[in-house]
């Protein structure tokens, strides 16, 4: 059988090619992103695609939405870190067999696998399928994946607390100057408010930074309010603690178990309202370097969007390279 794993993170495709039964005959390739998949399956080289749902280029939906009206001989088994009740309604609609959430349990894809037949044709017992040749892992790898799985949990929050989808971005995982940070941010007209967290553990601490528009912090509370059907009083600072928190911890909490971290987190607090960039930012901190997580979330149904900045201090980036260190060879 001619199987095709599609993720943008190298540890997702190796992790997905490692949970396959040794003993499987099957042809393994690879793609980065969607377009590249399906690239491969219109030319014949996937029968099974293992599908990740959050990539650049082209997401996990229009893959699947191009296999069903393009009718391409393909079955889809879908691996993401969006768990969100409607991001599995959608695949499922748009035909995909069957949905498995990350980090990828080897018995649970092993037994969707078997439910559905596709274990067909098995090596002899004395011979085991090799594993191809693994694209150099480095730490910040092992990051990019974790935050992505985060985000998923965290979204799924958003999206019950708004009552809707929640478009999820790719993570962007970097090593910068704090500087650099606020300079790619700032924009001199625009005005936003910010609610912060610290959080501090294991060696690790930092900031979490939730960032709204006027607009979007204007709105919340009559767009809570349609949702859960009662009246939120007209109190948008209240509202956006609220959402805050829950986005925050949602994501620390699930970032911090994967690296069998235990942090302590703050309670949220104003960083400010209505002001610039960069007069919120600290100016003593401007010259370290730090690693950042950036999250934009998108939420369509209502036209809002946030951003969550998840900033190490330059003390903690060792530490964190430390921990998904561990995880590079297993």
């Amino acid at each position: 059988m001619k199987v095709l794993i599609c993720d943008d993170s190298k540890v997702a495709r190796k992790s997905i090619e490692q949970a396959l039964p040794r003993g499987w005959d099957v042809e393994v390739r690879f793609a980065e992103n969607g377009e590249e998949a399906l690239d491969l399956i219109q030319k014949g080289f996937a029968e099974l695609l293992f599908l990740d749902l959050t990539m650049p280029v082209m997401d996990g939906f229009e893959v699947l939405k191009n296999i069903r009206e393009k009718q391409l001989d393909c079955l889809t088994i879908v691996v993401s870190g969006d768990v969100q009740e409607a991001s599995q309604r959608r695949v499922e609609k748009l035909g995909a067999l069957g949905f498995i959430k990350k980090p990828i349990v080897t018995e649970e894809l092993q037994s969707l696998l078997q439910r559905y037949g596709l274990i067909r044709e098995l090596l002899p017992a004395d011979h085991q399928r090799q594993l191809s040749e693994a694209a150099h892992i480095e730490p910040i790898d092992i990051l990019k994946e974790v935050s992505n799985i985060a985000l998923g949990d965290a979204a799924k929050l958003l999206g019950d607390m708004l009552g809707s989808f929640i478009q999820l971005p790719v993570p962007d995982v970097a090593k910068r100057p704090y500087n650099a940070l606020i300079n790619e941010l700032h924009d001199g007209n625009a005005r936003v408010n910010m609610v912060s967290e610290g959080f501090v553990g294991n060696a690790i601490a930092g900031e979490a930074i939730l960032c709204v528009d006027n607009r979007t912090l204007n709105d919340l509370p009559s767009k809570l309010s349609d949702y859960h059907g009662y009246e939120f009083k007209d109190d948008s600072r209240s509202v956006l603690l609220d959402v805050a928190s829950t986005l925050i911890a949602a994501f620390l909490k699930r970032f911090s178990s994967q690296l069998d971290l235990e942090l302590n987190i703050s309670q949220p607090a104003f960083l400010g309202m209505s002001e610039t960039i960069n007069n919120v930012f600290k100016e003593d901190v401007k010259d370290k370097r730090v690693l950042v997580i950036t999250i934009d979330y998108e939420i369509p149904d209502y036209h809002l969007n946030c951003d969550l900045f998840v900033i190490f201090t330059e003390t903690s980036i060792a530490a964190l390279e430390e921990r998904a260190g561990y995880f590079i060879d297993e």
